[in-house]
């Protein structure tokens, strides 16, 4: 993520509009890309770190029906490709509509293998404190192919088949591609989030990478952030069968390499929110020869 998303690495986060409750919305940093080239194992290495960000309602795009906003997301990424990533996404959003208020608290954790083999995910959102709506369950590759079996919020064992991503998995390529100078890339995503059955196609367009410090947050040219190349990304979600052909949703940020995530912007075709970071910490790494 802000996968992230990242990714959020960037995961997707539900947050309701004011007439559009439980829409899925997108995180940062983390989903996942079919059609970035194959790199050498290690050529792209994620660092763990916890980030904070600050959200704002976004001036630049006229609101329907939105007055104002706040609210923040905290997403820490934790472990490698030798013990597998987890990660721990809580947003806190809060919305001035017409009709009031409207409060949405999401929380995720997935843990995912290092070999993309092997996932396990669990989303609560809370709409101005009702009963949350969750979903939970597991995903693995057999012979394969993605099979998911879900708990929440019914049972149920759904077969994806094999060029389904997931999200770490995603933020690799994303990074890898930007890399290589690829400029567009193509995939269909899953990541658990919000029903544990949907499948996302996904559009991924990339700018050339930059170290230049300018116009940064002081947070991001300190630490093991300073002097690092940073890449444009703006990733747009398509429901898979859907009959609209607009995206769902947008999301854009710039990606250092590393995997960090900075300048989000959530576009949720109502309105948009910004997500400014405002802290950032690097968390233990351990040593893998993956």
């Amino acid at each position: 993520m802000p996968a992230p998303v990242p990714a959020r690495a960037f995961p997707r986060l539900s947050l309701p509009g004011p007439s559009s409750r439980g829409k899925s919305l997108p995180g940062f940093a983390a989903l996942a890309l079919l059609l970035a080239a194959v790199v050498p194992a290690g050529a792209v290495q994620l660092s763990p770190h916890r980030a904070t960000y600050a959200l704002t309602l976004d001036g630049a795009k006229p609101s329907k029906r939105i007055n104002a906003a706040k609210g923040e997301i905290v997403y820490e990424l934790r472990g490698d490709a030798c013990a597998g990533y987890s990660v721990q996404l809580r947003q806190a959003t809060a919305l001035e509509t017409e009709g009031g208020r409207v409060n949405s608290a999401i929380d995720t954790a997935t843990w995912e293998d290092g070999d993309s083999n092997a996932y396990r995910f669990r989303v609560t959102n809370t709409i101005n404190g009702s009963a949350p709506e969750e979903a939970d369950g597991v995903a693995e590759r057999r012979d394969g192919r993605l099979v998911v079996t879900a708990t929440k919020p019914s049972s149920a064992t759904l077969e994806l088949g094999k060029t389904v991503l997931l999200p770490t998995q995603h933020v690799l390529r994303v990074l890898a591609a930007a890399q290589q100078h690829e400029a567009t890339l193509e995939a269909p995503v899953y990541d658990g989030s919000p029903d544990a059955k949907k499948i996302y196609d996904t559009l991924s367009v990339i700018g050339r990478g930059t170290a230049d410090p300018k116009g940064l947050e002081e947070v991001a040219t300190s630490g093991d952030l300073a002097g690092r190349t940073r890449y444009p990304v703006t990733i747009s979600y398509y429901e898979r069968g859907a009959a609209a052909q607009t995206p769902d949703y947008t999301i854009s940020f710039d990606l250092f390499d590393n995997g960090v995530s900075r300048a989000l912007k959530l576009d949720y075709g109502d309105f948009a929110l910004r997500g400014t970071l405002t802290s950032y910490e690097a968390l233990p790494q351990e040593n893998c020869s993956k």
